[in-house]
């Protein structure tokens, strides 16, 4: 197996009043690939990208970078460069100097550094830019000259703490393309901090989604979001029908009343569970070809869908995303297949969960 780039040994991190922001954190970060660090504020996603950076210093635990502890090696020893939220651009310099100034500290010379960093303003799609005042410049322009800054120097890894929260909509959406591209260009590692979910799920090969100072599931977009572990992450990641049920024995559950074939197992027989379908799986039909019999609550238009707001005979919700229209009022059904419903257990951890899907898959 190829050595990680980055590993996490039992990493905590404690404040004076005994505060735990990281609690035994362990996790590795794989040599050119795109990660995202996902979660609410104060779930500790900043506190990993600044001990990456030698910014802050673990409380117990160990970081390694290419196999060596990094522990007590200084910020500027590190082969690491960060994206900061606003940038921290010098505003008295244009933007040549400003992606000049980290290899004017390293003594490169004046020759090298012109080549390097009309590289990085052409990576950046920042020709032409050389002379252009920082204050003359848009929140996406001044983005990419901080990601040029950060890039110019050869960094192996990239760190990107929420570098688009500042943006519009629009300019957001852009950017996210950029990046990703930027770093397929590249070939390093970016390690990018979101509380924004479609962000990670657009942007990313992996996410690490955290709370409370743990990393509570990691995986694959597809991954994350198809195979939530437990119902802080299937509630955080998208939108999401959650209810109780019962899982009689392998593929086949029961909830709203009724059992259903699916396509989950490696729990106990009769064992309460938590069951998630996605509003997008579930199908409008007419009450007689329903799995599902709901009565519409509420509308609304979202430009690509409608969103309807049902409730069952058991008074459980139901949130559906359908191109067709309904009438708030009638009685419609709802359709869906094995493959649509996800089985959660009740707070189950990721190691649990890896656990039980191998012993259901031997």
């Amino acid at each position: 197996m190829k050595q990680p780039l980055i590993s996490f040994k039992h990493v905590v991190k404690s404040y004076d009043d005994d505060v735990q922001v990281l609690k035994d954190v362990s996790f590795d970060i794989e040599e050119g690939k795109f990660y995202t660090l996902l979660g609410p504020s104060g779930c500790g996603k900043t506190t990993i990208l600044n001990i990456i950076a030698g910014l802050s210093d673990a409380t117990s635990g160990d970081v390694y970078f290419d196999g060596k502890r990094i522990n007590d090696v200084p910020a500027n020893k590190r082969q690491v460069n960060t994206v900061f939220q606003d940038y921290a651009l010098f505003q008295h310099l244009n933007v040549y100097d400003n992606i000049a100034f980290g290899l004017k500290i390293k003594k490169v010379p004046a020759d090298k550094i012109k080549e390097k960093v009309t590289e990085a303003l052409r990576m950046v799609r920042l020709d032409g830019y050389e002379d252009r005042a920082i204050s003359e410049m848009s929140g996406g322009q001044r983005q990419r000259v901080a990601i040029a800054r950060a890039i110019v120097l050869d960094p192996k890894v990239l760190l990107l703490d929420e570098p688009l929260s500042a943006l519009d909509q629009k300019l957001r959406a852009e950017m996210q393309y950029e990046l990703r591209s930027l770093q397929k260009k590249l070939g390093i590692t970016f390690i990018f901090i979101t509380h924004d979910q479609e962000e990670a799920l657009a942007m990313s090969d992996e996410i690490f989604v955290l709370n409370n100072g743990n990393i509570v599931q990691s995986g694959t977009p597809v991954d994350i979001y198809d195979e939530p572990i437990n119902h802080y992450v299937a509630d955080f990641i998208g939108e999401s029908n959650i209810v109780n049920g019962i899982m009689i024995k392998d593929e086949l559950v029961e909830f709203a009343g009724q059992q259903f074939p699916c396509v989950d197992g490696g729990m106990k027989p009769n064992e309460p569970v938590e069951v998630v379908i996605r509003p997008e799986d579930l199908v409008l039909t007419s009450p007689e070809k329903g799995q599902l019999k709901v009565k519409v609550d509420t509308q609304l238009f979202r430009g690509v869908h409608y969103e309807i707001r049902c409730t069952d005979a058991l008074g459980n919700k139901w949130l559906v995303h359908s191109t067709k229209r309904a009438i708030p009022g009638e009685n419609i059904g709802l359709s869906f297949g094995p493959e649509d419903i996800h089985v959660m257990r009740f707070n189950e951890s990721e190691e649990d969960f890896d656990a039980r899907l191998d012993s259901y898959n031997d």
